[in-house]
């Protein structure tokens, strides 16, 4: 009875995220956040042999914002949104029958094991993360196979631990300090060898990432190439004002010593201590997800557990008809932006040059290159120098973005309809 108990709880985990990638199988929402349009774009080029670019932008310059990891994931799958949906979502079981195992490895009985994956199946980030173009998933599970194999005395899992780090840091060089927190605890447990195969490792790879930037990025050279071909921070986090980021600290670190206090501290808790800590000098995304199962297996040691675990879960639940709905909002929209970039491929020149918020995406459709606005100090005011020729506006933009092309005396309406707006340079 027991055993099957597990099975239905980890099956109930998994529910959310199964509902949300079935609602969105086809990508509908895909190129709504400019980071998903790049990967995509990316992974093209990797999948089509061009190299690891920004096609969509004037000069393909190399892209080194982002580590390759994820857009290496997608290249074999990218000529289908079906088959990218379905990749995104196996993720989802991996990471939870990872944290089953980890929560066995440390000694939790396996009927606790199996409600620390509710929350954690639950967890918008998570349920997203299957439906999104978005490398928060595969980021998990590297850091957990990282962790899970960190914690045996073998050579065997100290080669897979240095690969799962090498490869959770190509996913995002913003967890390099979480990794290292790794190596901190492996020295704690006395096996020096096995920190120094994993530190030499993950350094190599650190090491070789940062000179491949330096050799490509392009400073300041081209204004509108900055953000894909510049020099990016070491961390992230702008999405969370400091009060947030310090009570995640405090909520991480209670997390690690409840853990701790039950045995010896785990990999798993070292990565999240110094992956929180990271997180307060962060100006940019910092993969959040990856704190997540220390965060819930704190919640395991306390009283009433499996209560705050059952109650933690049915808290995740209520977001998710809202994520549901946003997805059929896209999909509603998606005929419209499909209709505009069909106008866009017969009605403009191939060289044509656009301002859009999702360049990548447009490039996908129409072999068109685009600039964001993001790019330019004064989006609409800098777009005749740049040699802009047209003016893109989608649904989903930004207002302030919408008044300021249909505002902008240089550019003349060409195509309107059902909130697309595209504006060309006057003659």
């Amino acid at each position: 009875m027991s055993r099957f108990l597990v099975w239905v709880l980890l099956v109930v985990a998994l529910l959310p995220s199964m509902w949300m990638a079935a609602a969105a199988w086809e990508l509908p929402q895909l190129g709504t956040r400019e980071e998903d349009g790049t990967y995509y774009n990316a992974a093209m080029a990797l999948g089509e042999g061009r190299g690891y670019r920004a096609t969509s932008v004037p000069g393909e310059p190399m892209l080194t914002r982002f580590p390759p990891g994820f857009p290496a994931l997608l290249a074999p799958f990218v000529q289908s949104r079906m088959l990218l949906s379905l990749l995104l979502w196996l993720l989802a079981p991996c990471a939870l029958a990872l944290v089953y195992f980890w929560g066995r490895q440390q000694r939790f009985d396996s009927l606790t094991a199996a409600l620390v994956c509710l929350p954690l199946g639950a967890f918008p980030l998570f349920v997203q993360g299957g439906a999104n173009l978005a490398p928060d998933l595969l980021a998990l599970v590297l850091v957990l196979v990282t962790v899970y194999v960190m914690e045996q005395d073998s050579w065997a899992a100290t080669l897979l631990g240095a690969l799962a780090g090498a490869a959770s840091y190509l996913t995002s060089d913003t967890l390099l300090p979480g990794l290292g927190g790794v190596v901190v605890y492996v020295v704690l447990r006395r096996r020096y060898g096995q920190a120094a195969v994993y530190a030499v490792a993950l350094l190599a790879t650190a090491l070789a990432w940062r000179v491949y930037v330096e050799l490509n990025a392009a400073g300041t050279v081209s204004p509108l190439r900055d953000w894909y071909a510049g020099r990016p921070p070491g961390f992230g986090l702008e999405y969370a004002a400091f009060d947030v980021r310090t009570g995640l600290l405090v909520a991480v670190w209670a997390a690690v010593w409840r853990t701790g206090s039950r045995q010896q501290l785990s990999a798993l808790g070292c990565f999240a201590a110094a992956h929180a800590v990271a997180v307060q000098f962060s100006p940019g995304h910092f993969f959040v997800l990856t704190l997540g199962p220390a965060l819930i297996a704190g919640l395991a040691t306390l009283p009433l557990d499996r209560i705050l675990l059952g109650t933690a879960y049915l808290a995740g639940l209520t977001a998710l008809p809202a994520m549901v709905g946003e997805v059929q909002r896209h999909r509603a929209m998606y005929p419209i932006r499909n209709q505009a970039y069909f106008w866009i491929e017969g009605k403009t020149p191939p060289a044509a040059l656009f301002l859009a918020t999702n360049g990548a995406l447009l490039h996908a459709a129409t072999w068109r290159r685009a600039v964001s606005p993001r790019d330019l100090p004064d989006p609409t005011g800098l777009a005749l120098d740049a040699g802009i020729d047209y003016l893109l506006v989608m649904p989903f933009d930004p207002a302030a973005y919408r008044t300021a092309v249909r505002e902008d005396p240089f550019y003349e309406t060409v195509y309107e309809h059902d909130g697309v707006l595209i504006r060309r340079r006057r003659s």
